[in-house]
Parts: C-alpha cells; sequence; structure tokens
C-alpha cells in the first residue's frame, strides 16, 4: 500500500495486542522510555481480556507503518495516549496517525513523553485546534524488584486495603482536583479494574488517603483527606499500592508537576528516580454541547 493512502487500522486480535505490547519490553536497553508504551498498552489489553466488548475504546495503528515502530493510538472516551519505539522528535508515522484521528470531540492528551509531544502539536496546529491546557509531569519510576522490598508501615490507628467502587468512588471524585464530566465513571472503573488502596481510620473506617493506578499504568489521583494531612499516610498509601503492583510483576511509575515540591520530596525520599518527562494536553471540542455518553 502507497505512502499516499494512510489509514488508521483497529486492531481487536488480543494475540496482535500482546504481540505489539512485547515488542515494548524487547527494548529493554532503553526500558526508561520504553516501559510507558509497554505498561499503557498492557493495561488496555487486560482490559479487553475482561470486558471484550468495551465501550468507547479503540486501538488503532497506521496501515503501512512497519510494526518494528512498535506505533498505537488508544482513544478511550475522551482520553487520548500514543505509543512509539521511536523516540526522535520527528516522528512522521505518530504525526500521520494523529493526523487521521476524529478530533472533534475534544481529547485529552495523556502522558505523552516528551519525545512524542512536537507530533502532538503539529497536529495540534494544522488542525488549528485549541489547547485548554498543556502540562508538564515529571515521570518517577521505582522498578519492580525494589518495590518488592517497601514496607508499608501503616500507623496503628489506621489500616490499609483495597478500595471499593461502591463506598469510595464518590468520595474519591467529589475530593479530586481533576475533578470533571466522566470523571466518577472512570473513577469506578479504575477501582473495579485496576490494583488501588486506600487508608482508613480504625474508629470510624472513614477514608482518609488513596491511591489509584491509571490507564496509562501511572500512580494517579493520590490523595490525603485534608484533616488528616501532616501525618504520612500518603507515604503509606503509596508504599502499599507500590508494594501490590510489584508483587503483580510490575514495575511503579509515576507522573508529578515539576511544581508540586512535597510531592516529589516523598517519591524521592521513598526511592523513587525520575526518568522521563511527560505532558498533559486537552483539545477543546470543535463541535458545541458535545458530551460523553456512559456505559462500558
Amino acid at each position: 500500500m502507497s505512502s499516499n493512502s494512510n489509514e488508521l487500522v483497529e486492531i481487536t486480535d488480543i494475540n496482535k495486542l500482546n504481540e505489539l505490547r512485547d515488542s515494548y519490553r524487547r527494548n529493554i536497553s532503553n526500558w526508561s522510555q520504553h516501559c510507558v508504551g509497554y505498561y499503557c498498552l498492557d493495561n488496555y489489553i487486560r482490559w479487553k481480556e475482561r470486558e471484550p466488548s468495551i465501550k468507547h475504546l479503540k486501538i488503532y495503528t497506521l496501515n503501512d507503518c512497519d510494526r518494528s515502530e512498535g506505533l498505537y493510538i488508544i482513544v478511550d472516551r475522551y482520553q487520548l495516549f500514543v505509543g512509539s519505539l521511536r523516540l526522535e522528535e520527528r516522528n512522521e508515522n505518530l504525526s500521520k496517525a494523529l493526523q487521521l484521528l476524529d478530533w472533534s470531540c475534544g481529547l485529552k492528551v495523556s502522558s505523552v513523553l516528551e519525545c512524542h509531544r512536537h507530533s502532538v502539536l503539529e497536529v495540534v496546529n494544522k488542525k488549528q485546534l485549541k489547547l485548554e491546557y498543556d502540562s508538564l509531569t515529571l515521570m518517577y519510576f521505582m522498578p519492580c524488584d525494589k518495590a518488592r522490598n517497601l514496607v508499608i508501615g501503616c500507623p496503628d490507628s489506621y489500616y490499609v486495603k483495597s478500595l471499593t467502587a461502591k463506598d469510595d468512588a464518590i468520595i474519591i471524585d467529589d475530593h479530586w482536583p481533576n475533578h470533571h464530566q466522566g470523571s466518577l465513571f472512570l473513577i469506578n472503573r479504575l477501582i473495579e479494574w485496576n490494583i488501588n488502596m486506600g487508608v482508613y481510620d480504625k474508629n470510624t473506617n472513614e477514608l482518609v488517603a488513596w491511591c489509584l493506578r491509571l490507564q496509562g499504568g501511572f500512580l494517579g489521583a493520590l490523595q490525603v483527606k485534608d484533616s488528616y494531612k501532616r501525618l504520612g499516610l500518603g507515604s503509606v498509601v503509596t508504599r502499599a499500592i507500590s508494594l501490590a503492583l510489584a508483587q503483580s510483576g510490575a514495575d511503579v511509575m509515576a507522573l508529578v508537576n515539576e511544581e508540586n515540591q512535597p510531592s516529589r520530596g516523598m517519591f524521592e525520599k521513598l526511592g523513587f528516580s525520575v526518568i522521563a518527562r511527560c505532558y498533559w494536553l486537552r483539545t477543546l471540542p470543535t463541535q458545541s454541547h458535545y458530551q460523553w455518553p456512559s456505559g462500558i
């Protein structure tokens, strides 16, 4: 097929998705960059295996792109994730693939590596899209073997356990600074389908701190209720979820705003290292009054 007939091809076969994911693992010499593409795709493979008919989820590649590039684009409702084994700033095939997407509903480009940001902005400019934000985050990383040695160290007045969507999702959504249309649906799904942890008051069973694992494989929505801050509970819940991830065989990744010194200090004290820079961009819809439908 000629280079003049580019089109997006949806990948629905789980075996092909597994092959694509494993191409990132084979590039172990640059794992600090390729782990992002690996864990994001791994998350969505698990989700598709759990719910084959999951709605509003598409995984694409470019029809004439060499498989060695590991190119994929994931559209999950309003969120967009990209992966490519090519780490140079000018990535022609990634730009082509993004250009072919429908951006009319607005997309949240999530945890995109700095080297791939150029391709995203190129499309934003060509399509004359308006950005709501374009935010830098630092990627903190702890390898699985190191995370297995973490000790939770929960204070006696509290206990740690996995979250439950029925009891905890609304609380987390109400407190989430990133609360937005569709966020409760997302939090419910993350609790039900991904590893997570909460810290609870032993006397009242009140949820006081929590952390989820986002679709891209990163720790997210890490929060402590205001009246329970400065007790070390953020560190407790981070150690707990990191240990759970390591016991499942996964490395631990987290994204922190560059100016968030308290969170950066906590991750560094726990032994995480900064290994990359990632961006979050939100494009505004070009069609008015659009709302995302609910349902899995």
